[in-house]
């Protein structure tokens, strides 16, 4: 791996003072970002002359094998609870693991994109194969170009998120727009259904899936956070309170900094892929 005027290779130690993680970190005219090899997870980014887009926990380990809690986890082949095997790790098994750095680019508008890959040769946590790639996209603008194909010999099913972890200056105050009248599954309630009216607020604890979601929502706050997706028809929106919160050590106190309006394809979303089939996604994330 070769370090270029846009990219160099850091890690957890040098950057947060924690150990653990090889990092990436790409700084540009246009933007900072940080990205962890394992998961393929972008920690920080930050357009030029705007707020951090997203939130990163004061609190956040990096112990190889292990999430990092904050910027943009990628759930695979499974979002949630693995619902046929609930001991198995919770939102799949890709964000744990050591991606490859496959390519980087700086295009003419200043923009660089960056291509990691995963191949999962099928084993006894999820027995069928597969391959996705990730294209992370790092201008004004945050994007995501993921590419999943279905290596095995049999169809497979997957479900997936890009858990992101937006900014904000306080949970109590922000609202969603962009899922009124959207039917969506209360996790808080055992999985009801309910449909949202107006905007959603974020009042104690929230995890709710809407299916069939619109493309497009905004995140009111201070500084307004856009994010606009293709083929992504599944919509997380999560925040623990400050009851859950206390329980989880590298979130704690701090749960009132973020909210996670996450694009995927989850629950009656989730991708049907015949043996061989590779299908992809798209996702922006801007401020």
């Amino acid at each position: 791996m070769v370090a270029t005027n846009y990219l160099s290779y850091t890690d957890s130690g040098a950057l947060y003072g924690k150990p653990g993680l090889d990092l990436l970190l790409v700084e540009t005219a246009l933007c900072r970002a940080v990205i962890a090899l394992q998961g393929a997870q972008v920690l920080e980014f930050t357009a030029r002359d705007c707020a951090p887009l997203l939130w990163l926990s004061p609190a956040a380990r990096f112990a190889p094998g292990s999430s990092v809690r904050g910027g943009v986890p990628v759930c695979l082949p499974w979002f949630g609870e693995n619902r046929a095997d609930p001991s198995k790790p919770k939102h799949g098994l890709v964000r744990g693991q050591s991606w490859t750095l496959e390519s980087d680019e700086q295009h003419e508008d200043g923009r660089v994109l960056l291509r990691l890959s995963f191949s999962h040769p099928g084993d006894e946590v999820f027995a069928p194969s597969f391959h996705c790639s990730l294209t992370i996209g790092l201008g004004a603008a945050l994007t995501f170009d993921l590419e999943l194909t279905n290596t095995a010999d049999v169809a497979a099913e997957y479900s997936w998120a890009l858990h992101s972890y937006f900014a904000v200056d306080n949970v109590d105050t922000v609202q969603v727009e962009g899922l009124s009248g959207v039917e969506y599954l209360d996790k808080t309630t055992g999985f009801s259904r309910d449909r949202l009216e107006g905007n959603l607020n974020f009042s104690g604890e929230v995890d709710r899936v809407f299916e069939q979601a619109p493309a497009e929502q905004t995140i009111l706050t201070q500084s307004p956070i856009h994010t606009r997706s293709e083929n992504c028809h599944t919509v997380i929106t999560w925040n623990p309170g400050a009851e859950l919160a206390a329980t989880m050590a590298d979130v704690g106190p701090h749960y009132a900094g973020f909210v996670c309006v996450e694009h995927g394809n989850a629950f009656a979303n989730s991708w049907q892929l015949a043996a061989g089939e590779t299908t992809g996604a798209h996702l922006e994330l801007a401020r």
